[in-house]
């Protein structure tokens, strides 16, 4: 058996000697605390797992399998290889995804760059709002196109996905104030509009935190008065260049990096590895944003930058015990 629901969880002290629960390496802390570093969670129909995988494998959700692997575990080859048999026959063996990685205390206290995204998203996004954008300069590539077809007397329209880096907001972002998640300090909509609390604001004002600027968010459930609590995050400042090391796609086995744009604005359509920017192109900024992004622009989904916080920056949000945000150490090179 070869799943294992883990201990670990950013802040643990890891030691120096290697253990395996059910198949999964970890290193037993000081603290004995397990850490694992990464690991892929697949859903996998059990149909499809009971003809290809082990006996007794996962946990069965209810007619899908949860397959939960570190990243060096030998049947995530086994997985890939059905992935692509499956594929070749108009199918999909796995039928969702998600890649976990957990550091210890040191390794994100050491880090000299964190990637940081708000957890939860919500809807309508800021164009649904009377949110507007100038699209005059965003990119037209098109990644995909699936023409207007019909099933059961039903007609779905065309979908497309194209690039779209380059689009403008030039309003204040509107939202719906009661649609905005409580209790936490980051958040975003389905568009990758960061939205921040009023707290947020205050602690980077008074530490003097670079980077960022804060406007506004107008609430059309109060006749688009101006948010107390809420604010829309901008970075502001040169982004930073991604080093090609970082990968993206449309899952874990894209040998591809589906959503890709040959003029060096999209990397992929989802983020697969840890993120390696170029050192040398780093402005002493505390929160950062790279040139290159992930994602496509499909319907109210927009392209997104990843977002960077400096050492001083992390300290600051952990001190502040401000919510919302998975973290991940950063790479340079």
């Amino acid at each position: 058996m070869a799943i294992w629901e883990g201990y670990s969880h950013s802040g643990t002290t890891t030691g120096d000697h290697e253990k395996s629960v059910l198949g999964i390496p970890f290193t037993w802390g000081t603290e004995g605390i397990v850490t694992v570093k990464e690991t892929i969670e697949f859903r996998i129909p059990i149909e499809n797992a009971r003809k290809h995988l082990p006996a007794g494998l996962g946990v069965d959700l209810g007619g899908v399998l949860r397959v939960t692997l570190a990243s060096e575990d030998p049947l995530i080859a086994r997985i890939k290889s059905l992935e692509h048999h499956y594929h070749a026959k108009g199918k999909t063996f796995v039928h969702g995804w998600m890649i976990r990685r957990r550091y210890s205390r040191d390794e994100l206290d050491q880090a000299k760059l964190l990637h940081v995204w708000p957890q939860k998203s919500f809807e309508p996004a800021g164009e649904e709002c009377g949110t507007a954008y100038d699209e005059s300069e965003a990119c037209d590539y098109v990644i995909s196109r699936i023409p207007e077809w019909e099933i059961s007397g039903y007609r779905i329209p065309e979908s497309i996905d194209f690039c779209g880096v380059g689009a403008v907001q030039v309003t204040s972002l509107y939202l719906d104030g009661r649609r905005i998640p409580r209790n936490v300090d980051f958040t975003r909509t389905i568009a990758g509009e960061i939205v921040v609390s009023s707290r947020v604001v205050q602690v980077f004002q008074e530490l003097g935190l670079t980077g960022a600027e804060f406007d506004p968010v107008r609430l059309v459930d109060r006749n688009h008065e101006p948010s107390q609590d809420h604010y829309q995050l901008n970075v502001v400042g040169t982004p930073v260049e991604l080093d090609s090391v970082t990968r993206a796609g449309s899952h874990p086995f894209d040998e591809d990096a589906y959503g890709r744009c040959p003029r060096s604005h999209l990397v992929g359509l989802n983020l697969l590895s840890e993120v390696t920017v170029k050192a040398a192109k780093i402005p002493k900024n505390d929160i950062l944003i790279t040139r290159q992004m992930v994602g496509v622009r499909r319907g109210l989904l927009r392209p997104r930058p990843l977002l960077l916080f400096s050492p001083c920056g992390w300290r600051a949000v952990k001190k502040a015990k401000l919510k919302g945000l998975t973290v991940e150490v950063a790479h340079l090179s």
